[in-house]
């Protein structure tokens, strides 16, 4: 009698573990990713701390290709939305793509369901400061 109830919670205990490490792998990766597709939507601007941080990334093109592997690699992991607006962001690098980028890793995510928009990820009225200014 006691076999069949440890059976069961072995196998509820390794489905949890699985689902457990690919919910870390995706946050891992979708949070590398995230920042990699920010840079490269405001290359001109972030490639400094871009070489800085990642110094075999040292051109656009070399961002791209890594981007692109990451996209590649999405297709273990990522829901077939998330794989499409990873596309769209590569093809048309704007920040319009980039905040549907981001809404769509929460919903991936969490299962968040949101009524945010990409508007909501747009700042206004904000300066940024020359990469030599401090603040003060």
């Amino acid at each position: 009698g006691s076999i069949v109830p440890s059976i069961v919670t072995y196998i509820v205990g390794s489905r949890k573990k699985k689902s457990d490490a690919k919910q870390e792998l995706k946050e891992e990766r979708y949070k590398v990713i995230l920042l990699l597709c920010y840079a490269y939507v405001n290359y001109e601007r972030e490639s400094t701390l871009l070489v800085v941080n990642r110094p075999n990334l040292s051109s656009k093109e070399e961002l791209l290709n890594e981007l692109m592997a990451e996209w590649a690699n999405m297709a273990l992991y990522a829901s077939d939305n998330l794989i499409l607006k990873m596309k769209n962001l590569l093809e048309k690098r704007n920040t319009d793509t980039f905040n549907s980028l981001i809404i769509e890793m929460r919903k991936d995510l969490y299962g968040v369901k949101t009524k945010l928009t990409t508007e909501i990820f747009e700042l206004e009225k904000t300066k940024i400061l020359p990469k030599n200014n401090t603040i003060g």
